[in-house]
């Protein structure tokens, strides 16, 4: 991991929420079967929250650099499936074996996807987006992840036109982006 000047740094945010996910799934992993509920649920909302803030703010910066657009298409397309199985998750009974099969798979793909994150947009944002522009990103994250939903909505489209026609989750979607402008 880098070394930054600034706590606002919004790579620095997205590594700090990484660290925190990976613990959460740690948590979830080795928790006997009537304690996944609620470690479930925080890791749900700690998981959403992050993904739609990266979405609305991270992404469309990461975007503006060359060769962006696949780095964000590819890294948006693996939280869509996470976000899946979520939805799917929040359905079963946490204390039984097939939801400590999913746990295990889920966790495989979300640090499989930090691990690329870090590795291709983040690297991104370090190399090409200067440190004043990466602080305002950060404060922009920070706003859109308070105004963020807490669960996944199942089958939701990520991007245009289908957000836009989904009603509410589009309202929703113009509440976090409105958010994240206001720093």
């Amino acid at each position: 991991m880098a070394t930054y000047d600034n706590p606002d740094d919004v790579v620095r945010l997205l590594e700090e929420d990484h660290q925190l996910v990976q613990s959460r799934l740690e948590s979830l992993s080795a928790a006997p079967a009537d304690g996944r509920a609620e470690l479930f649920w925080k890791l749900t909302n700690d998981l959403v929250r992050h993904e739609v803030a990266e979405e609305v703010v991270v992404y469309p910066a990461i975007r503006d650099v060359p060769g962006g657009d696949a780095i964000a298409d590819a890294r948006i397309a693996e939280q869509s499936e996470a976000e899946e199985k979520l939805a799917q998750m929040e359905k079963m009974d946490a204390a039984s074996p097939e939801f400590s099969r999913e746990v295990a798979t889920l966790k495989a793909a979300v640090l499989e996807h930090a691990k690329a994150e870090e590795e291709t947009a983040f690297a991104m944002l370090l190399g090409a987006v200067p440190a004043e522009q990466r602080i305002e990103l950060g404060q922009r994250y920070v706003k859109a992840k308070d105004a963020a939903p807490t669960h996944p909505p199942p089958h939701a489209p990520d991007s245009p036109p289908g957000n836009v026609v989904m009603g509410p989750l589009a309202a929703l979607v113009d509440r976090v982006r409105d958010a994240a402008a206001n720093v």
